[in-house]
């Protein structure tokens, strides 16, 4: 197969897995995996992925935990039935425990990647 053909060919395989990816989770299975669809990506292309498709939803995600906890309980704080405050209690610590995941889950599968990405670098 001439060059050209096949480097047009890797480009159209990486942009099909980086804007074909139906979720975060197929995207970070192309970054830890290193092919899509049955044919390799480049680490730069798996470390762009990382960086503009799995962290800022990694990020949003930790965000609107947070964000809903904090609504949760400000709503608790202005209503007077006991049934409700509860309610919103509740909710603000489900939103809670949402966050906590994220902000504990999302560093560290970062770093995984990351060092991961790395190690694909140096072979």
């Amino acid at each position: 197969m001439p060059r050209g053909r096949r480097s047009n060919e890797a480009i159209r395989v990486a942009t099909r897995a980086a804007f074909g990816a139906t979720s975060v989770g197929s995207s970070a299975h192309v970054v830890s995996s290193g092919a899509a669809h049955g044919s390799p990506i480049s680490t730069g292309t798996r470390t762009a992925m990382l960086f503009q498709m799995w962290l800022p939803y990694e990020i949003a995600g930790a965000a609107s935990g947070i964000f809903l906890t904090m609504a949760q309980l400000e709503m608790a704080d202005h209503v007077s039935d006991p049934g409700v405050k509860l309610l919103a209690h509740f909710a603000a610590f489900i939103a809670g425990v949402g966050a906590l995941f994220y902000l504990v889950t999302g560093p560290a599968g970062f770093f995984q990647y990351r060092a991961l990405l790395r190690r694909a670098q140096r072979q």
